[in-house]
């Protein structure tokens, strides 16, 4: 998309709910930009928006499509299960779509979508907001390219919405297999393992549970540990990677980063650069694809079906799990 610089890129923003509310504002502080209809089926006195943002807010979906048609762009950030049918509609009017993990329910439906993006010339992105955390941007690199032993990553979030549809491992854990796919670019030849603590009534599925552990074992040949969970505890979002050599440890949720090397030659990790939150980080980069063509960083559709498919994976090892009958131990 060519633009005059001197146009304002107008945004139309699906869901008004708590991540919904966030995009409005990261999207509408950028120079240039501005939010200019919103869908919610509550009232829009109901959602977290300012007053001016109310007035643009609309129940009616028939509404919204017909001024989105004025939009340069939209963000999805409705319930997960609306995902691929609202992205189905803007696409088909020639918007570029940013949505909300995950990008629909069904691995299939990522690729339906990026065929109908590619036939219609527009941009499909997920938001994947851990991309732009400025401590795994200057990690990153060092992340990707460094022979390491073991990499554990944890993320805790007591806060974490406890839908009935929601998965634990579609909802937190999904931040995390990104990383590990796409930024630090492992494939993984085995699922090593699985376990979650829910009991005995909620087997069928993860959505209930407190906390989920997976190991996977990458191509690059070492273990990858992956452990989420909405346990009463303070939050936390961290990488501990670790090497013969020495160990990083990236706490996403405050934007720092600790290495410790013991080879005098290794290369110093890059100081965080911390301007911007990792939403307007993504708000821009989805702005400045929007305006080049380029993906800026952000989660193609492509990409997103390889997360989601292994999130379905683990969803089943937990529910194969599960299925099994508890292990008795006999007096000798």
């Amino acid at each position: 998309m060519q633009t005059d610089p001197k146009e304002v890129l107008r945004v139309a923003v699906a869901g008004a709910g708590r991540m919904g509310a966030r995009h409005v504002r990261a999207f509408n502080a950028l120079a240039g930009v501005e939010v200019s209809v919103i869908h919610d089926p509550r009232p829009a006195e109901a959602c977290d928006l300012s007053e001016a943002m109310q007035r643009r807010c609309t129940q009616s979906y028939s509404t919204f499509l017909e001024r989105a048609r004025e939009a340069d762009m939209a963000v999805i950030a409705s319930p997960t299960a609306t995902h691929f049918g609202i992205a189905r509609d803007l696409i088909g009017r020639g918007l570029s779509c940013l949505v909300e993990k995950p990008m629909t329910l069904r691995p299939a439906e990522c690729l339906w979508l990026e065929r109908l993006a590619r036939a219609r010339g527009t941009g499909l992105f997920c938001a994947h907001i851990e991309r732009f955390n400025p401590a795994l941007q200057a990690t990153a690199e060092l992340l990707r390219a460094h022979p390491w032993e073991a990499v554990n990553i944890t993320r805790y979030n007591p806060g974490s919405a406890r839908l009935s549809n929601e998965s634990l491992v579609t909802d937190l854990m999904i931040h995390d297999l990104d990383i590990v796919q796409h930024v630090m670019g492992l494939s993984f030849d085995a699922l090593l393992d699985v376990k979650s603590d829910a009991d005995c009534q909620d087997r069928l599925t993860d959505a209930r549970a407190d906390h989920v552990t997976v190991r996977l074992q990458g191509d690059a040949g070492y273990p990858v540990t992956l452990s989420a969970g909405r346990l009463p505890q303070r939050g936390r979002r961290l990488i501990h990677a670790r090497s013969t050599q020495g160990s990083l440890q990236v706490d996403l949720l405050n934007s720092e980063h600790h290495a410790c090397f013991m080879t005098p030659e290794h290369a110093p990790v890059p100081v965080v650069d911390p301007p911007e939150d990792a939403l307007t980080r993504q708000a821009r980069a989805m702005v400045d694809s929007v305006m080049d063509g380029q993906p800026h960083g952000l989660a193609n559709a492509e990409e997103s079906w390889q997360t989601l498919t292994l999130c379905q994976l683990i969803e089943q090892r937990l529910q194969l799990a599960a299925c099994r009958p508890p292990s008795t131990i006999s007096d000798a």
